[in-house]
């Protein structure tokens, strides 16, 4: 089989990290693949260099930090948003060079939901699969309902701007979102809200959970990690963009509520915020009796926070991915999740605690119950923690559900819209 790649593919975490693992597993699977990217050398996930099966395709975006029109956060906003779009136009221009050439079985793209140019040359090329990310419609959404909040503790002008381009950016992706052969989607709530959202049928859908590598950490070192909760305070973790639709207004509320437990527990704050929402001000509301802002960390101090933490607190509003539930679970960190993250759909067992989105009572009551679990049987609910993790989201697995989708719309075929097990 033979793809063209778009979209990150990098180390470490998050969507590029993400996109670093698929591409290692299809090529691994035999499938030569050309990656298209505006990534240098250094930026590519190690674990790909020196591939026989893969072609790296390169154009410069011609934009960096720190300069004229990306020192302010209008124009660094509106600038990138410009020279990604520009970037990614020359990177099509050449896909379709090249397909002319050596035509490929079909276009795999990642992150990005728009197509622009591959959308209207469609008919001349091969099967394009969509993996987008994030969808406009459900950013918009909360973006207008959390609008007195956010402007808060952001300028006025960015905010309405930022609306103003969500507004336009849903539109083009509900009308892009026709083109493709199939989209896949990062959980089932995230097909259902396309759907519903942008009227695509579900039989142009199918699911693909994140994959999460596991940690190293054997089983001796998680019994030690388990063995000091009796001389230290449980750490619990809120990991996620200090934005909009993160639940940031509930993790604030969640550390007053549990004021009781001074002492007792940790909440720890890790994120920054992003080009066009920032929460950042609201920090100043937390309970500095339980809670504390670490500011934004790297990927590996990330993984290290993990290793002696306890809890994932995650209260998203609108959450249809959400790669921090497998980083989580596969360091033996049980989670507490609303019903609208999507990556904790499949998990079972005690590990993970669910409740409804924006409920902030039955969060405290969740949270509470895990807190005294832990005390109790931190060993057996780090143990499935981790089993959930290697079950759902281990890489090999992910790897051979997306070889299988692509190679049934290669052939032609209906891929099968379940989740990486279920192919």
């Amino acid at each position: 089989m033979r793809i063209a790649w778009l979209g990150p593919a990098r180390e470490g975490g998050g969507v590029p990290g993400m996109g670093g693992m698929l591409l290692e597993g299809i090529l691994d699977r035999g499938a030569e693949v050309d990656l298209f990217t505006t990534e240098p050398d250094e930026d590519i996930a190690r674990s790909l260099h020196g591939r026989a099966n893969l072609n790296v395709i390169r154009t410069d975006p011609r934009w960096s930090w720190d300069r004229w029109y990306s020192r302010k956060a209008f124009m660094a906003f509106l600038s990138s948003t410009v020279a990604r779009a520009r970037a990614y136009g020359r990177l099509c221009d050449l896909l379709i060079e090249r397909n002319v050439q050596a035509p490929y079985d079909c276009i795999f793209q990642l992150s990005q939901t728009e197509l622009f140019k591959l959308g209207r040359n469609r008919k001349k090329l091969p099967p394009i699969v969509v993996y987008p990310c994030v969808h406009a419609a459900g950013e918009l959404r909360w973006h207008r309902r959390e609008s007195a909040y956010a402007r808060q503790s952001e300028g006025t002008l960015m905010h309405y701007i930022a609306r103003l381009f969500l507004i336009y950016r849903s539109a083009v992706q509900k009308r892009e979102l026709r083109k493709p052969a199939l989209i896949v989607g990062m959980s089932r709530r995230f097909n259902e809200l396309l759907s519903r959202d942008y009227g695509i049928d579900p039989r142009r859908q199918a699911v693909l959970y994140h994959p999460i590598r596991m940690s190293t950490t054997g089983v001796s070192s998680v019994e030690e990690i388990a063995g000091r909760r009796e001389v230290r305070p449980i750490r619990m973790l809120f990991v996620a963009r200090i934005s909009v639709r993160k639940g940031v207004e509930q993790i604030i509320e969640l550390s007053h509520r549990l004021d009781d437990l001074y002492g007792q527990i940790q909440i720890d704050v890790v994120g920054d915020r992003t080009q066009w929402s920032n929460y950042l001000a609201h920090l100043k509301n937390l309970n500095p009796r339980t809670a504390r802002y670490l500011g934004p960390l790297s990927h590996e101090a990330t993984m290290a926070a993990y290793a002696d933490a306890d809890i994932l607190l995650l209260p998203s509003m609108y959450e249809p991915g959400g790669l921090v539930v497998g980083e989580a679970l596969s360091r033996g960190v049980c989670v507490v999740v609303s019903d609208e993250v999507g990556s904790a759909e499949p998990v079972e067992g005690e590990c993970c605690r669910r409740f409804p989105a924006g409920d902030v009572a039955e969060f405290e009551r969740q949270t509470r119950k895990l807190l005294e679990d832990l005390r109790s049987r931190p060993r057996a609910l780090r143990a499935m923690a981790r089993d959930q993790a290697a079950k759902w989201f281990a890489p090999s697995k992910i790897a051979d559900h997306l070889f299988g989708i692509l190679a049934r719309v290669t052939a032609g075929g209906k891929p099968l819209a379940g989740s990486s097990q279920e192919a």
